[in-house]
């Protein structure tokens, strides 16, 4: 059996790693929904989110816009029981 080989340290100062295409526009529309979401309706919006993905057959960045836009339009969804 060969000896196991130690990893090298990470140099410091190491930065993040800041997401890039496709990921990045994710986070991003993500990020300006959670922010527009009112207290306690989270989970309604990410539920409309995937209900959007599946009914409609949106991806996942369209789904987060549409969703956002219903939000700036006035539309709350509904309060988890």
């Amino acid at each position: 059996m060969d000896p196991v080989e130690p990893v090298a340290s990470v140099p410091t100062p190491r930065q993040p790693m800041q997401p890039v295409g496709v990921t990045a526009e994710l986070a991003e529309a993500r990020a300006k929904l959670r922010q527009a979401a009112p207290s306690g309706h989270w989970d309604g919006v990410l539920a409309e989110v995937s209900r959007l993905q599946y009914d409609q057959h949106m991806s996942p960045l369209a789904a987060l816009q549409a969703v956002y836009a219903k939000l700036a339009s006035g539309w709350l969804p509904p309060v988890p029981r």
